[in-house]
């Protein structure tokens, strides 16, 4: 009977995983019915691997979970730089659009009254309802040193007399297609050294370098 038992618990682990011949199959089956300590070593056994079964099922929510997280915070940062470059986007061209609508004229210095009320006429000829504001040559110095800040001290030398830079007209309408109408419309008039719009510069780039002080 002891022998019996050994041979028939050397057989259990592959009685209980189903891979025994017919023949051992039979002969662990037979010695079952009589032996109570084989019945529960081989209840152990089934516990067991129970046990193991549920914790391998555990651990494989634990991955399948870990996994999920790992991809919802994957598609969270996706979602969200995708929210932030549109975001950008709108801005970039919101901006843009706002300084395409702007122009400035500069004006020769000797430019007469005459010529001045021309080019002003002509402006409104195109739009009536634009914003137009004339900024002298004085203003206009004042204004860059104003932009250079600490470096101002380079434009020392120049006073009203030796003065370099041009008195202008700022222009800002509702759409770039007004500006682009009134710039077609002035552009050879007498008076008119030369025309700064925006709209051929890279939407990008006047966002991030800020090309837009002379904008109020």
């Amino acid at each position: 009977m002891k022998n019996e038992c050994a041979i028939v618990r050397d057989l259990l682990f592959s009685y209980s995983d189903g891979v025994l011949s017919m023949t051992s199959k039979k002969l662990v089956e037979e010695h079952l019915t009589t032996c109570e300590s084989c019945r529960k070593i081989l209840e152990e056994i089934k516990q067991d691997e129970e046990k193991k079964s549920q914790i391998k099922e555990i651990d494989y929510l634990k991955f399948v979970k870990k996994k999920m997280n790992k991809k919802n915070v994957a598609l969270f940062i996706s979602i969200l730089i995708l929210l932030l470059l549109i975001l950008f986007h709108i801005l970039v061209y919101n901006r843009y659009n706002e300084i395409a609508s702007t122009m400035d004229i500069y004006l020769q210095d000797d430019i007469t009254k005459e010529e001045y009320e021309a080019i002003k006429n002509k402006i409104l000829e195109q739009n009536n309802s634009i914003e137009m504001k004339y900024v002298s040559k004085e203003s206009s110095l004042e204004k860059l040193k104003e932009n250079l800040g600490e470096r101002a001290n380079l434009l020392d030398g120049y006073q009203e007399q030796n003065n370099p830079l041009y008195a202008f007209i700022e222009i800002k309408a509702d759409t770039s297609t007004e500006i682009q109408a009134i710039a077609e419309a002035i552009q050879s008039m007498p008076g008119v050294v030369s025309i700064r719009t925006y709209q051929n510069y890279n939407p990008y780039g006047l966002f991030l370098f800020g090309i837009t002080d002379h904008i109020k």
